[in-house]
């Protein structure tokens, strides 16, 4: 049952590091003065979901929990 839940929270950690860098680099090429000062923010916000989903999928493989 660890080894679903560890396989279920890194699938959800690579897509979300996979959708913020997507993120990131759409708004580096088309970025302008219309784009949300709160896009940062999100992003931001975004990769931390993805470390802590990550660090929840190591310690269920480890059998830490």
């Amino acid at each position: 049952m660890y080894y679903l839940i560890s396989f279920i929270c890194l699938f959800i950690s690579v897509w979300q590091f996979i959708v913020t860098w997507r993120t990131f680099t759409s708004l580096k090429k088309e970025g302008d003065k219309r784009t949300s000062p709160f896009i940062m923010l999100g992003l931001w916000s975004s990769l931390a979901f993805a470390i802590i989903f990550f660090a929840v999928a190591i310690a269920f493989f480890l059998g830490e929990f």
